[in-house]
């Protein structure tokens, strides 16, 4: 998934065509290789939460590729990573999750690095406008897995499958703006952005953030941002300073934190459930 600002940011097509054509493509994976299409009407009684989940989703892409398409993908990249922050509130609010206090921490720890990669916040300045509207696709986002974990009743591949179909309506609205005149390199950013960053990384996501809490995937997600950055500055030449340095490393260390106090926790759980068994 690292590799999606870089992707988006450096081929000539436009959000809708990105869009419709990922959508297309997951969707067909998702109806064959995860047979979701077996299943999925099954469930037809769901399909309110489901089209919910896919609508959300959809908006998400939306704001995203237009944040990339305006600023620098690699400070898109960090607007949409403060999901963490998002996700783990509402997380504590919808389900229950509550985080301990290193991941309190982490999760500080991870704002004050994507504070420090932007470093520019002019109100006038496209990085600005580009980085607010990746935190709007944030928020978006951090509604997805709640979504998910509220319908665990409905088995994963037929969430993963509706998640995709239910997001191409929105996009297919846009349909008359695409542009599908693009170059051979275009077509293959968008192959990949369609097998391995969507049908691949994301159903892997989707797996994920069904089982892990809310706050965990949060602190995980801020990984995504010093590859993104590296990435995006061998690949586009976008410019790495030593603040933005400074600020990937504190995201690295946070996520870090964070899953070695998720450790640590589980590892107490065991120990409590045997010494209550024995």
């Amino acid at each position: 998934m690292g590799t999606v600002p870089m992707s988006v940011k450096g081929i000539a097509a436009n959000p809708w065509t990105i869009g419709i054509v990922r959508l297309l493509i997951a969707s067909l994976c998702a109806a064959l290789f995860l047979r979701g299409s077996r299943d999925l009407f099954r469930y037809r009684k769901d399909f309110g939460p489901l089209a919910l989940i896919g609508g959300a989703f959809a908006l998400h892409w939306i704001t995203y590729f237009i944040s990339l398409k305006t600023t620098d993908a690699s400070v898109a990249a960090i607007g949409t990573a403060t999901y963490g922050v998002h996700v783990a509130f509402l997380g504590r609010i919808m389900l229950g999750q509550i985080p301990n206090r290193v991941q309190v921490i982490s999760i500080m720890i991870a704002i004050v690095g994507a504070v420090l990669v932007v470093g520019e916040y002019a109100l006038d300045s496209d990085l600005t406008t580009g980085f607010l509207i990746g935190i709007l696709s944030a928020v978006l986002y951090a509604v997805v897995p709640i979504l998910h974990q509220k319908n665990l009743h409905v088995p994963v591949n037929v969430r993963t499958l509706a998640q995709y179909l239910f997001a191409l309506p929105l996009f297919l609205c846009f349909l008359p703006w695409a542009n599908w005149d693009l170059k051979p390199l275009d077509w293959a950013g968008i192959l990949h952005l369609s097998i391995v960053t969507t049908f691949i990384a994301h159903t892997l996501w989707i797996r994920a953030t069904s089982e892990l809490p809310t706050y965990m995937s949060g602190i995980l997600f801020y990984l995504y941002v010093p590859i993104a950055m590296v990435l995006c500055h061998f690949v586009l030449g976008e410019q790495i300073t030593p603040l933005r340095i400074s600020g990937a490393v504190l995201i690295v260390l946070a996520s870090v934190l964070g899953m070695w106090s998720q450790d640590k926790k589980k590892a107490s759980g065991s120990n409590d459930n045997s010494t209550d068994a024995g």
